[in-house]
């Protein structure tokens, strides 16, 4: 696994700066992110955190290795984009529905016409 750190990271960033390469999101929760490479090959990038140190693991010869490498540093924009999101959503209170209420003339049995209030479907 490789720690993640600003100091370790910056041509990283850079170089996916350049390449701009297209980093898709396969399991959100776990973390796994594939990411392709320069020359069109897609690897596979895993985030974990353990004990406070942020860390990833990339399936490219560099991040077999143990090096920084730009897909790394592709994907970890989009997993704090992510788990950003995640958090947000699950933290999020879910506002009850209001009822539907509307009001329709219509003809009562005798013809004349009578103001309907429905609420949610029902007559009230």
């Amino acid at each position: 696994m490789i720690k993640l750190e600003p100091a370790t990271m910056t041509k990283a960033i850079e170089r996916a700066k350049a390449i701009r390469p297209r980093v898709r999101v396969i399991d959100a929760d776990a973390r796994i992110y594939s990411v392709t490479g320069s020359r069109g090959d897609a690897y596979t990038v895993r985030f974990a955190v353990a004990n406070g140190l942020k860390l990833a693991e990339c399936d490219c010869r560099a991040g077999k290795a143990g090096m920084m490498c730009f897909h790394v540093a592709a994907a970890a924009q989009v997993n704090v984009m992510t788990q950003s999101m995640l958090r947000q959503t699950a933290s999020a209170p879910v506002a009850p529905l209001a009822p539907r209420i509307v009001r329709r003339i219509e003809r009562g049995h005798n013809g004349a016409k009578i103001v309907a209030v429905y609420c949610d479907g029902w007559a009230i």
